[in-house]
């Protein structure tokens, strides 16, 4: 697998993981079930986006003959 697709893996494991740990941490400490849910869907969204945004980046470099690191 190369550079791109580990990076990605890595993004989509803390923005899917991370917003699940979220979900069951977030309780403990007192926060609402709702705002908790709230907070690591908002969390999940904006990884994602991210994540989107890096690969059209790379795309983008790729189709003009730039570097990809």
């Amino acid at each position: 697998m190369g550079h791109n697709g580990f990076s990605h893996m890595w993004i989509m494991v803390l923005a899917c993981g991370g917003a699940l740990l979220l979900v069951l941490v977030l309780p403990l400490l007192g926060l609402s079930k709702n705002w908790s849910f709230g907070i690591a869907m908002m969390v999940m969204m904006g990884l994602h986006f991210l994540m989107m945004r890096n690969h059209s980046e790379r795309n983008h470099k790729k189709q003009k003959g730039g570097s990809c690191h």
